[in-house]
């Protein structure tokens, strides 16, 4: 609870709100920890940083008003789960602090993007690349983010994702380190090849749009060509190049040979543990892909597991899914979801599936009847 208050006292004192009092109480965390210190100036530092990379404040701070909204119509549901603890902030509290959560939100992401450009052993870069200005880019999970790179690419990232990329480019390429999904648009230059870097592979191209899909913890990786013309090399095989074609999918396996790949069980049979396939279409008079449909806010899926899905709509609706059987992980939907909310959504797969769920707080548990 230290903590909290500390970031409070600091939000207030960046924000020209802190009192006489607040000063004194901040003064006395700075005294008893050098480390509350520290991380003040880190927040001061990217505070008067003009060129650093600006956090959506308004819909940060919709997003929690919304969440304490949520939480006063879920108090007597959530009593009712067994599992389900008290809270550990009263409704009073909470109120107080959404009027500074958009800086709190700005505080915390302020701390983890500077002490990222100071530390990179965190992130992808290696020692070649010291002395650049990075910059990181983070979406939670129910947001989505649009950026612009120096030589105006354009990079849709989706949520619960993080890009790194230079302030600048320099040399002969531009590189750019991907944890998650991202839609690109790059702009052409021949003499200047783009190169994303994820955990798995590499994707080399000079001007086109495409989708990379690399979350640490999905059973597989995937790239997307929409036009023009990429070059992917895998880590565990740099000698390979595989040269993707317009409308065709690259799946890279994130397991084991002897491991089971859910959803992509096409992909068992082939010891290199990769597949180049075509796109999919919501459908057949459709000109929407499958695999690029998050870049409109859709949630597409086609006879895909509960247990795979469920993934899906936790990075769509911020919340964690959690199976209380696992059984029902099995369970297959076809559907699309858009406007839905979480509650729509599961209400929707009701209708093919019999399960039941209860909502605490940000996680959603997945039962039999």
């Amino acid at each position: 609870m230290d903590n909290q208050i500390f970031l409070l006292l600091a939000a207030r004192s960046l924000s020209g709100e802190a009192t006489e009092e607040d000063v004194k109480e901040l003064e006395k965390f700075f005294e008893e920890d050098h480390l509350y210190k520290q991380k003040f100036d880190l927040f001061t530092a990217h505070w008067e940083d003009k060129n650093s990379i600006r956090t959506d404040i308004d819909a940060a701070l919709e997003k929690i008003i919304l969440q304490i909204e949520k939480d006063k119509n879920q108090d007597e549901e959530i009593n009712k789960i067994p599992w389900a603890g008290e809270k550990p902030w009263s409704m009073k509290f909470l109120k107080m602090l959404s009027k500074v959560a958009a800086i709190l939100i700005l505080c915390t992401a302020s701390a983890y993007f500077i002490y990222t450009k100071a530390k990179p052993k965190l992130s992808f870069a290696t020692a070649t690349h010291k002395g650049i200005d990075w910059r990181i880019k983070q979406t939670p999970k129910g947001t989505r983010s649009t950026i612009i790179l120096a030589d105006g690419t354009k990079v849709i990232l989706n949520a619960d994702s993080k890009l790194q990329f230079p302030q600048n480019f320099s040399g002969g390429t531009r590189e750019v380190y991907l944890t998650g999904e991202a839609f690109f648009d790059v702009t052409h230059n021949a003499k200047k090849p783009f190169i994303i870097h994820t955990d798995k592979m590499n994707i080399k191209v000079l001007g086109t749009e495409f989708n990379v899909r690399s979350y640490p913890q999905d059973s597989s990786y995937e790239t997307t060509l929409i036009r023009g013309s990429i070059e992917v090399t895998l880590k565990d095989r740099p000698s390979d190049r595989i040269i993707l074609k317009p409308k065709e999918k690259l799946i890279v396996a994130n397991l084991s040979p002897e491991e089971e790949i859910p959803d992509q069980q096409s992909l068992s049979p082939l010891h290199s543990q990769l597949l180049v396939t075509n796109l999919h279409y919501i459908s057949k008079t459709s000109s929407d892909v499958v695999e690029t449909s998050w870049v409109a806010n859709k949630l597409v899926f086609q006879d895909q597991s509960f247990g795979s899905l469920a993934i899906d709509m936790g990075r769509k609706y911020a919340v964690n899914i959690e199976f209380i059987n696992e059984e029902i992980k099995k369970y297959r939907f076809t559907g699309i979801f858009e406007k839905e909310t979480i509650k729509e959504a599961l209400n929707a797969l009701q209708l093919t599936e019999k399960f039941n769920y209860k909502i605490a707080d940000s996680t959603v548990y997945i039962f039999n009847h």
